[in-house]
Parts: C-alpha cells; structure tokens; sequence
C-alpha cells in the first residue's frame, strides 16, 4: 500500500468519526425532506379537492380557512427559499404569500363574523 491509500484510508475514517459524533444520520435527513415534499403534494391535492367541494356546496368560510392555509405555506416555502437564493423570483412569491394570507384570513374572519359589508367589498357574493 503506497502513501496516499494510506492518507486516503486514514481520511475516510477521520471523516466517517466526525460524522458519528456529531450525530447527523444524513439518510434520516434525506427521509424527512422526502417526507416533507410528499406531505406538500398531498396537502395541496387534499386543499384542491376540498376546496372545490366548498365551492360547489356554497361553503365560503371554507374557501376561506384553505386559502389561509395555502397561501401560509407559500409564505414559508417562500421565505425559506428567498433567504438562500435572494431572487426576485422567490421575492414575488414571498409577497404573494404574505398579501393571499392576509387577505383570505380577512376574509375567513369576515364570513364568520357576519360583516357583510366588509366580505362584499373583498369577495363576490352568490
């Protein structure tokens, strides 16, 4: 065995010790963020479906608490993204968020309470 196998070998192991102090399973890590998208796609199939239900039944608090929820999520993805990548992209999409949460959350509050003037000025009546 020459040198640099040695310094390689001796490397890997030095490597794979820090790594088990320090208590990172990166295959954990990988599960979770699978996990997470997963969640993301079934969440929105399940936002998309009820909302529609909603629509169709006259439920209008609903519509209202998922586009809260969704909107709050694209706020998060959003924020998190536009943290690391600073683009103007992710920018919109944070402003987005931020204005569809504060809106449908407006109007949620607005359904439930009765304040038909303020609910016929933000969104169209049936």
């Amino acid at each position: 065995m020459n040198n640099s196998s040695k310094d390689n070998t001796s490397r890997k192991e030095e490597i794979l010790a820090k790594s088990r102090q320090s208590k990172k399973d990166e295959g954990m890590e990988h599960a979770e963020i699978k996990g997470l998208k997963l969640g993301e796609w079934l969440g929105s199939a399940v936002a998309i479906i009820l909302g529609a239900l909603a629509f169709f039944i006259g439920q209008d608090e609903s519509i209202f608490a998922i586009g809260t929820l969704v909107f709050a999520m694209v706020f998060g993805q959003s924020l998190a993204v536009y943290r690391f990548k600073k683009t103007k992209y992710y920018f919109a999409w944070l402003i987005l968020g931020i204005i569809g949460t504060i809106w449908f959350f407006v109007l949620f509050i607005a359904a439930t309470q009765e304040w038909d003037k303020l609910l016929g000025l933000l969104w169209w009546s049936r």
